[in-house]
């Protein structure tokens, strides 16, 4: 993928020189790296309380604990970016479940993730299609590379939007889901009971966060994130002399984003070049090359860089949380994850 990168977009994975332009831009883009990390690590309590409160009946107010919540966010970001082909998204689900809190275990930590991940991609789609037509004006004779990256967006929607389709279909009926997939596999009797406690709990957790009261809020949140990711992106570009409108920054969110999506090395490396490398192809096609090498390997460099160096700072604190969850002071007996309804 790094070779793509460089033979076919010529995107220089290590540049010679990276030039920062806009001091100011760089410095806000820096300080929008808390919040980000902020947004993406809280999320999930939106999926993950109803399921704490539905198995504490005698504490319906009863939450997630928030020092596993944003320890298991900070952290499994870090580990996210160090891990190549993407192994670290296990991580989340790992810590989230060792958390043991009543009615989280690791389906349903998986289930929560993924739906989020779902939920993602969605919302990446719909960036990259909008940003595509609200930049048409940036796009006027683009090359062949835009049909490219409208066909690979519309099969990764096709497959986000069905992913989440099927995520609704499962979550009005789980111990249907449950029952159904036990029958398939019918003929290995210990193993269909096992699948069909996973498959039901996770519907669960679908259930848990696709409530009318959970939903909304979790796809306002997402929206938030999603723009302070734009606002950063632009800015780095600003900082390294590469201009771009915001719509352009929205569609080379979403390239990047569904590019990543793909198998990598740490960090995404290779699949992060090839993906700003077709955006910058689209965007800023009628750079020379002195340009190129002066700001677009630049900006792609340190783009990369940025999210890696702040996900390596915001792990800290989540590591201390994580450890303040795992004190004597704090130590609980396991509690056994059952079926929860949403």
């Amino acid at each position: 993928m790094l070779w793509i990168a460089r033979a076919q977009f010529g995107v220089a994975v290590i540049p010679d020189t990276i030039a920062i332009v806009d001091s100011t831009a760089f410095a806000f883009a820096c300080l929008l790296h808390p919040p980000y990390a902020w947004l993406r690590a809280m999320r999930l309590q939106y999926g993950l309380d109803p399921l704490v409160a539905h198995a504490s009946p005698t504490e319906p107010e009863a939450r997630f604990d928030r020092r596993a919540l944003f320890g298991s966010g900070l952290v499994s970001f870090f580990v996210l970016m160090a891990l190549p082909f993407k192994l670290g998204e296990a991580s989340r689900p790992i810590l989230l479940a060792r958390a043991r809190q009543p009615g989280v275990g690791l389906a349903e930590a998986v289930g929560v993730v993924g739906l989020e991940r779902i939920i993602d991609g969605v919302l990446i789609c719909s960036m990259l299609f909008g940003g595509l037509v609200l930049a048409h004006t940036d796009l006027a004779g683009a090359p062949e590379q835009l049909v490219v990256v409208e066909a690979f967006g519309r099969w990764m929607g096709i497959a986000f939007v069905g992913a989440f389709v099927f995520a609704l279909v499962a979550a009005r009926a789980p111990e249907v889901w449950g029952a159904r997939v036990e029958r398939w596999f019918a003929p290995q009797p210990r193993f269909a009971s096992w699948c069909g406690r996973v498959v039901q709990r996770l519907a669960q957790s679908f259930a848990a966060v696709l409530g009318a009261r959970r939903l909304g809020p979790m796809l306002a949140v997402s929206a938030v994130y999603w723009v302070v990711t734009v606002a950063q992106l632009w800015a780095v570009a600003r900082a390294c002399g590469v201009d771009l409108s915001w719509p352009a920054a929205a569609a080379t969110v979403a390239i990047i984003g569904l590019s990543i999506q793909l198998p990598g090395g740490p960090a995404a490396a290779g699949t992060f070049q090839v993906g700003a490398g077709a955006a910058m192809a689209l965007f800023y096609r009628h750079a020379d090359d002195l340009e190129r090498a002066a700001r677009v390997d630049g900006f792609v460099a340190t783009m990369f860089a940025l999210p890696l160096v702040g996900a390596a700072v915001m792990a800290i604190p989540g590591v201390w949380l994580l450890g303040r969850l795992r004190s004597p002071a704090d130590a609980a007996p396991a509690v056994s994850s059952r079926p929860a309804a949403g």
